[in-house]
């Protein structure tokens, strides 16, 4: 009786999940192709939108969802880097009265529009933060710079995507 009872509810959670795309992608039908323009840098930090936008059309060619185009497409992925910064996040006591900074924190915050260009209108508009930490005796700022980009790639992606 267990068993069945077991039966029945799987089959009915599989049947329940065809409506869902096992991708995780939620993007209406008609988009199939995305510019995305060189994300604008108005941090004081150099190549800091340069380096996004690289990402980001790397992450969105490997994923195969969308066909990357240059000039107009089904949709556009658009971006300003509005800061970035790099301070103390934990500190360690060495000796009376003397402290060391042991990690440090690399904090980019960009605004993103993820628009569908066929029905003019925004799928996604947001402003995310990526962070970094890194450990100022073994790492340097680049270490932390790098893991805020990865971070505020997947984010763009996912609400990009996901949030249709």
């Amino acid at each position: 009786m267990i068993t069945r009872a077991l039966v029945v509810a799987l089959i009915a959670l599989l049947c329940g999940c065809g409506i869902y795309t096992f991708s995780g992608s939620t993007l209406p039908n008609h988009l199939n192709t995305v510019d995305i323009p060189l994300f604008e840098n108005r941090s004081l930090k150099p190549r800091v939108g340069q380096d996004i936008t690289e990402s980001v059309t790397e992450e969105v060619v490997g994923s195969n969802l969308l066909r990357v185009v240059g000039g107009t497409g089904d949709a556009t992925i658009t971006g300003t880097v509005r800061r970035y910064t790099n301070h103390p996040r934990t500190y360690s006591t060495t000796s009376y009265r003397e402290v060391d900074v042991s990690e440090y924190m690399v904090t980019i915050t960009v605004e993103v529009v993820f628009m569908d260009n066929v029905e003019n209108k925004a799928l996604y508009e947001g402003t995310i933060t990526g962070e970094g930490i890194y450990d100022f005796q073994n790492e340097t700022e680049e270490d932390g710079r790098e893991e805020a980009l990865e971070d505020i790639v997947r984010q763009i992606i996912q609400n990009s995507v996901q949030s249709w």
